[in-house]
């Protein structure tokens, strides 16, 4: 009988492909323009068409000629997707135009995908940049045009995570995804076997947040070559020594070509045939920045739909990603198997020698000043919400942040120019928040903390509020310090640049502090900076919600006393090696002047860890390959080993013993600094630029080695979210053979790394994202800087050579292209902070992890005044009050006042399934007591929505169960009390 049963399942699957293969085939043509918010041109070169010498682009022109070229046929259909670009196309249109557009939508012939203010990256975007950038831009989109995005679009991206395909996909509300970036050889397995359409669960702890997904045909996300009819298509014809498919329709003409281009696109699709599952097949029909002249495609379009289905072999309509999934979903529901795929599609490869993975750690700089801003962003709102100043629908510093996350953005692959303007736009947009909202917000609070201040640039030591009131004897500074995190903080360390070793400090929550050297200047800023302070006050805290820290000088003139340090030699055999302990960790260094090992005082555990620094030597391509590492591509040279970047002895300082502060000097490239900070070891590194004298660039690698028996097994978050297992050289779902044996294991670190065995795990925590791997047991690599001299051909066009000066880019025509863009001076310096722990394997291992992941991004808001005022008596009884009580397993998302009578708040679970025996369990929690303290609000109602806060999912709801990683979005109903 089940032999039986057997057969005829067989028979009806075999009826039912036979049926899929036999079915007449329809084309969706797919009308896009793929338009960067950034990256051979700024954001306003390409919103305004600016600076065509670089590239010719113009947005505002691409969008006015596709409403143009709908309305002259209502068949047509366009998709577009970043809503940055087009909200600011929108704000210079009249109440005709918009309206105009309005009936496009409703129509569905102008239809959104993906939503977001850009289409960002995957690899080194926080999840929470990822969710506030595509909430504002679906917030936009419903605002304005009553429309919601129901497919993602994330096409360009260099990978893609887990993350994104639970969390901002299925979570999302999308009924699919498309994507053109995977691996060339999972796509060729792919095409070859039909598994190009998938349903893609990326999230063990989430298995029910599934979607489809497809990836491009090509592998591309540009119309078929013989397709293409952009107005660059004309003029490159000279140069491609080709011209666009252009249709003759006279038959009497010679050159009459109709049914050539016929079986062309007969050929074509009898191709894509044998890489599709279904009857549905996609062309994506535009390319980057295309339909400046929409009249060249929709006119050819509207003659090859006609054609095509006067023949009647095939059938061809105008389509959007949102109609094709729905398509591909009906044809599952009729009997078409998808299989399915678990994890994410990192590290991305498009040839042997083209490993994706350098950009993991382009632009340091760059990056560390997103994730800062990032964290200040979160931590402003919630003070912004406490004292009743809304932030609007998209206030300037997320207008900022959103474009920051584009995937020429924050991956560093952006030309110099571009990169400079979005550190202007991220710099300015912060400016604006604190003197706009953030200082009156403070001000309005019941302790009335006045005149306040807030230092961008401490972690270099430059810090106004403190250089100008120590200017006066007897000066007394007030320091507020807001911890964002959701729960409170055992132990923190706050750094304050001060201009003299004689600060005195007092306040609630102090465990200690100390004053001490500040860490070697990062740029000339004793010179040229006057808020450039010589030394750092050190204080460590514990955290409830806030506390007011009174910072005081004697009545004397500066003090003149030397600070306390001594160096301790490493050319001459020592009796005893130095240690460094509080009252968690003991911390070894060896006579080489390197960590040796770490100790655990409430387990007795020890720990060898041996840390230092080394380069890869990056490849301007050989006899192998031509390919050269580059922003994007990282290519160390054949055979590459991590060579030391210094061959003299390591120079150990102890800068401070009672703070636990022990400076390390890597020959004359690197210093760093190694401060104990509870359960956490800090490495406080400076790169003083990465050498480059025998004219090869290099990749300056942090390097741990340690006694955990690791074997070729390593974990790496997801944007800050599930843990992902990896393995040396392996990949799950398609054969696969190593060509690039250390850029080809390197995965994207957003926020933990970690190694364990049997006994010890070992725990990485970087403060920006970047590169990260294991090649060998028990060893961690991390690139935290890169200087290369090659472009690697990926489309940037220059080097990724960061240095303080660059020529214009204003006039970038062939005859000038040496000067244009040219980078010269001193290299670009970088100061960062690793920070690592150890602990025992087992099964609650996970869970300080969570709270330290937790604790390095949520890092305490720190304000300064000097004003007089009676703030720290009058904050005592706010700290708590002040406080929200959440389950140890949640974390607080978002917390943002749009206006005075709503309030987005979400709730995440900071673990995942397995992860830990109580925390991983599923949580309830009363929302209407979240805020029971809060006597100055009443709420009135509360609605959980989408992720991105659209649509209602439930309204009137009180409690809710979080289940293990999934997050949740409530909108606040309030009135003022």
């Amino acid at each position: 009988m089940r032999l039986l049963t057997a057969l005829f399942a067989y028979f009806i699957v075999a009826l039912i492909l036979a049926f899929s293969v036999s079915a007449k085939k329809t084309v969706h043509l797919v009308a896009h323009t793929h338009d960067d918010m950034g990256w051979l041109k700024t954001v306003e070169q390409y919103q305004y068409g600016l600076n065509n010498t670089i590239q010719v682009a113009d947005v505002n022109g691409i969008i006015s000629s596709v409403i143009a070229g709908l309305l002259l046929n209502p068949k047509r259909k366009f998709t577009y997707v970043e809503i940055g670009f087009f909200s600011r196309w929108w704000k210079e249109q009249g109440e005709e135009m918009r309206n105009t557009v309005r009936n496009l939508v409703a129509k569905g012939q102008l239809q959104f995908a993906n939503g977001g203010w850009c289409m960002h990256d995957e690899a080194t975007t926080h999840f929470i940049d990822m969710i506030d950038q595509t909430t504002i831009g679906h917030r936009w989109l419903w605002r304005e045009l009553k429309v919601v995005p129901r497919v993602g679009w994330q096409v360009d991206p260099f990978g893609h995570s887990a993350t994104q395909g639970a969390m901002l996909t299925a979570r999302a509300g999308f009924v699919g995804t498309f994507f053109a970036r995977v691996d060339y050889r999972d796509f060729e397995y792919r095409a070859s076997t039909g598994r190009r359409q998938f349903w893609w669960q990326p999230s063990p702890s989430l298995p029910e947040l599934q979607t489809f997904a497809e990836i491009n045909l090509h592998q591309t996300y540009c119309s078929p070559s013989k397709f293409s009819w952009d107005v660059v298509d004309y003029w490159m014809s000279a140069v491609r020594n080709t011209d666009p498919l252009n249709f003759v329709e006279d038959k009497s003409s010679e050159n009459y070509n109709i049914p050539f281009i016929l079986e062309l696109f007969k050929e074509e699709v009898r191709r894509n045939v044998e890489q599709t599952r279904g009857k549905n097949i996609m062309w994506t029909m535009g390319c980057d920045f295309n339909y400046f002249a929409s009249e060249l495609w929709f006119g050819k379009m509207d003659r090859l739909i006609e054609i095509v289905n006067a023949d009647g072999e095939f059938e061809v309509r105008y389509s959007t990603p949102y109609e094709y999934a729905m398509a591909k979903r009906e044809e599952h529901s009729k009997g078409i198997v998808y299989d399915t795929k678990k994890g994410d599609f990192f590290p991305y490869a498009s040839a042997p020698h083209e490993y994706w993975t350098g950009y993991f750690s382009s632009r340091p700089a760059l990056k560390r000043l997103v994730r800062r801003l990032s964290s200040y962003w979160t931590a402003a709102r919630q003070v912004e919400f406490f004292a009743g100043v809304p932030t609007g629908e998209v206030p300037m510093l997320s207008d900022a942040l959103a474009i920051a996350q584009h995937h020429d953005a924050i991956t560093g692959t952006a030309k110099q120019h571009v990169a400079f303007d979005y550190a202007k736009r991220l710099t300015e947009a912060y400016k604006e928040d604190l003197s706009v909202r953030l200082r009156p917000a403070l001000l309005r609070c019941p302790f009335g903390f006045e005149n306040a201040q807030h230092c961008l640039l401490s972690n270099v030591s430059v810090c106004s509020a403190t250089a100008k009131a120590f200017e006066k004897e007897g000066a007394v500074v007030n320091v507020l310090v807001w911890n964002p995190n959701a729960h409170s903080v055992k132990r923190t360390i706050v750094h304050i640049p001060v201009p003299r070793s004689d600060v005195i400090l007092s306040g609630e929550g102090v465990l200690r502090y100390s004053v001490f050297e500040s860490p070697v200047q990062i740029s000339d800023y004793a010179n040229e900076n006057k808020e450039w302070q010589p030394y750092t006050l050190g204080v460590e805290l514990q955290l409830v919600r806030l506390t007011i820290l009174n910072l005081f000088t004697p009545q004397l003139k500066f003090a003149t006393k030397k600070h306390n340090s001594r160096l301790v030699s490493i050319v001459r055999p020592s009796e005893d090696d130095l240690e460094i302990s509080n009252e968690a960790l003991v911390l070894k260094f060896g006579r080489n002047g390197l960590i040796e090992s770490v100790t655990v005082r409430s387990s007795g555990q020890t720990v060898a860890v041996k840390q230092d620094w080394c380069y890869y030597i990056s490849n301007n391509g050989d006899t192998v390959s031509l390919n050269a590492g580059g922003a994007y591509i990282m290519r160390p040279v054949s055979n590459a080993t991590c060579n030391p970047i210094t061959d003299s002895p390591v120079e150990l300082r102890l800068v401070d013993q009672r703070m636990g502060v022990v400076e390390q000097r890597f020959g004359k490239d690197l210093v760093q600094r190694v401060i104990l900070r509870g359960d956490l070891v800090d490495v406080e590194f400076t790169s003083f630029g990465i050498p480059i004298h025998d004219n090869f660039g290099r990749e300056l690698v942090a390097r741990f080695r340690t006694s955990v028996e690791s074997g070729d097994v390593f974990y790496t978050d997801s944007n800050g979210r599930e843990m992902q297992r990896r393995r040396v050289d392996h990949r799950s779902d398609y054969p696969f053979t190593q060509t690039e044996p250390v850029a080809g294991n390197f995965y994207p670190v957003t926020s933990v790394f970690f190694i364990n065995d049997t006994q010890t795990q070992f725990n990485v925590f970087p403060d920006a994202p970047m590169g990260g791997t294991s090649l060998q047991s028990g060893e961690v690599l991390f690139v935290v800087h890169r200087r290369l001299l090659r472009d690697d051909f990926k489309g940037v066009g220059e080097p990724l050579n960061e240095t303080a000066f660059v020529t214009s880019y204003a006039d970038c025509v062939m005859a000038n292209t040496s000067n244009c863009g040219h980078h010269y001076g001193p290299p670009l310096r970088v100061r960062g902070t690793l920070s690592f722990s150890v602990s025992r394997s087992g099964p609650t291992a996970m869970r300080r992890v969570r709270e330290q992941q937790d604790e390095n991004y949520y890092t305490p808001l720190v304000m300064f005044s000097s004003s007089s005022t009676d703030a720290a008596s009058a904050i005592a009884r706010y700290n708590t009050s002040f406080g929200f009580s959440l389950p140890p397993s949640l974390q607080v998302v978002t917390l943002q006042l749009i206006d005075q009578q709503k309030l987005l708040l979400r709730l995440g679970h900071r673990y995942a399934v397995s992860e830990d025996p109580e925390r991983s369990l599923p949580v309830e929690v009363d929302l209407m007591t979240i805020f029971k303290e809060f006597h100055w609000i009443t709420i009135l109602s509360i609605d959980e929505v989408s992720l991105t806060a659209v649509e209602i999912v439930q309204r009137q709801i009180q409690k809710v169960t979080v289940r293990p990683m999934d997050i949740r979005t409530f909108i606040f109903y309030i009135k003022a009390n």
